[in-house]
């Protein structure tokens, strides 16, 4: 295993002297299994952005030809789109050709045609790295006698820079486009944040995230809300779809769990639109009207009964927040909720069901299979109502496809909007 290591660090050195910064051993770059490129480097294409460029499958063994290398390199040149392909066999490396049909023995990787400066546009890979840099500052955190279970990102990671970009856990820095950035920052400091469980809190997949944005539709705009907004997932995918409007759009978000605010606040700063984050329990502070709303609130009971719209008092902390946010969406707005499905069945609940469909537009119901939610095995649901005349209700059980149908061009969510704006 020592030596095993020693040759991995061999191979990266060898990429970083021929002008590769950025080197990952052994990433997972192919989502359909656990096979893993020994070798991944980047570099600047002539576009100037920074893409997988050389791939590097690594062999020991006395009987090892470097044809056998061949398949699996042409494997990654269709799956990532890599432009230079080495194979290694016992500390020797051999080139393929262009046309991946033969190998012959080199000294080591040829330096990138464009250079190695260019700007990263993976929002994945660009994630990947802030992940790795949270964990190493973690990590020297721990190392120093600092509690952390609840790390805060360093300043630096979030500062404005005279170019965009990441410094890595290496101490390298990878300029990154603006946009792709802004999505890194989001999703890595909100999924490190949530590392360890935090009572009542749950983590939101990114594709549910988006999928809530993409169900606000033709009505966006104006002032958008979550009255119980965590790290703030909701409001930053409906702040990636603002972006595309002409007309100003503010964000509000609230949030009850102090460390869980303070990171959203943080992430606001470094929003492409205007953001405010406030810290504070919904259902007894004062809140904005607003135009969209889309939370996902906490699951539970309350201690004290909420009375709802219809006169009931309630319990139920997710029946509670239908009710809180309905008070406060204005005229002609949209809300859209992440609950849990019990909410479609529930016997207590059944009369303020009734009274929903009698003075608003309930229009979608979108069932999610379990495990959806992360972390956990409860079934839940995307639920939208516009305060507009009612209506039918889209209705819509998904199942292990649940991703693929939420997406910008899923059947579901096309099927959805179709309903909901004519879209």
């Amino acid at each position: 295993m020592a030596k095993e290591r020693e040759g991995r660090t061999e191979i990266r050195a060898k990429l970083q002297a021929a002008g590769y910064r950025l080197v990952q051993l052994d990433p997972k770059v192919d989502r359909y299994s656990n096979r893993r490129l020994d070798a991944l480097a980047y570099a600047a294409n002539a576009d100037g952005d920074l893409v997988p460029w050389l791939a590097v499958e690594v062999k020991n063994g006395a009987n090892v030809k470097p044809a056998v290398m061949l398949s699996q390199l042409r494997k990654w040149r269709e799956l990532l789109g890599t432009v230079e392909h080495y194979g290694v066999i016992n500390g020797q490396w051999f080139r393929a050709d262009r046309s991946m049909r033969s190998m012959d023995p080199v000294d080591g990787p040829v330096n990138p045609a464009y250079g190695d400066f260019g700007f990263l546009t993976d929002p994945s890979l660009a994630t990947s790295l802030l992940m790795d840099r949270l964990w190493f500052e973690a990590e020297k955190a721990r190392d120093k006698g600092h509690p952390v279970d609840f790390f805060f990102p360093p300043a630096d990671l979030l500062a404005e820079t005279p170019v965009p970009g990441i410094e890595t856990a290496g101490g390298d820095f990878l300029p990154v486009r603006h946009d792709v950035l802004w999505q890194a920052r989001r999703r890595a400091l909100a999924s490190f944040a949530l590392r360890a469980p935090h009572p009542g809190e749950h983590t939101t997949a990114p594709v549910i995230a988006d999928a809530v944005g993409s169900l606000t539709g033709k009505k966006l705009g104006g002032t958008v809300l979550d009255p119980f907004c965590g790290t703030g997932n909701f409001l930053w995918a409906a702040m990636d779809r603002a972006r595309e409007l002409d007309g100003p759009v503010e964000f509000v978000g609230q949030e009850i769990n102090t460390q869980l605010a303070q990171l959203a606040e943080q992430i606001a700063r470094t929003a492409p639109a205007r953001a405010r984050i406030t810290t504070g329990d919904s259902y007894n502070m004062e809140l904005p009207e607003a135009d969209i709303i889309v939370t996902a609130p906490p699951f539970g009971r309350l201690q004290q009964p909420w009375t709802l719209l219809s006169g009931v008092p309630a319990r139920e902390l997710e029946v509670a927040a239908i009710d809180l946010c309905l008070r406060k969406l204005r005229p002609g707005g949209r809300a859209v909720f992440l609950l849990p499905n019990n909410i479609t069945f529930s016997q207590p609940l059944e009369s303020y069901r009734r009274y929903l469909a009698s003075e608003y537009r309930v229009g979608a119901l979108i069932g999610l299979p379990a495990g959806a939610l992360e972390g956990t095995i409860i079934r839940v649901v995307l639920l939208v109502i516009d305060r507009a005349e009612p209506g039918e209700t889209f209705v819509a059980q998904l199942g292990e496809d649940w991703a693929a149908q939420l997406s910008e061009s899923g059947a579901a969510m096309n099927a959805a909007l179709e309903h909901l704006d004519g879209e």
